[in-house]
């Protein structure tokens, strides 16, 4: 079964979803957008990659470019810590890079299809 990126919301009950593979090369949990139209606890989008064909009514992501124009597009506004300076402040933030987090995401699912 090859591992697939997904857009995704806890379950109803506000658990995680049991198609995420979290084990520590999978992303799950990832980048999360608030969605103020859908009640808690279904209220964030989230970007994980799968461990199962059964996504329930998550939606996959087809292609790095894709994710890339998803972040790109939701993270107008964000900032992240500064990789460069990883003891540093946890206080001081720069812009979110949504290049760099498509390339981590990406990679992560690019290695657990290899495995």
């Amino acid at each position: 079964m090859a591992h697939h990126m997904m857009k995704y919301r806890l379950a109803a009950d506000g658990t995680i979803p049991t198609f995420l593979c979290l084990h520590p090369e999978g992303v799950g949990g990832a980048f999360g957008v608030g969605d103020p139209s859908t009640p808690s606890p279904r209220d964030m989008v989230f970007i994980g990659i799968s461990e199962t064909d059964d996504v329930g009514d998550a939606e996959a992501i087809a292609t790095k470019a894709d994710l890339l124009a998803y972040l790109t597009t939701v993270s107008a506004n964000w900032t992240q810590s500064d990789p460069s300076n990883p003891g540093g402040n946890p206080e001081v933030k720069i812009p979110f890079d949504p290049s760099a987090a498509t390339d981590w995401a990406w990679g992560c699912l690019d290695a657990l299809n290899a495995a």
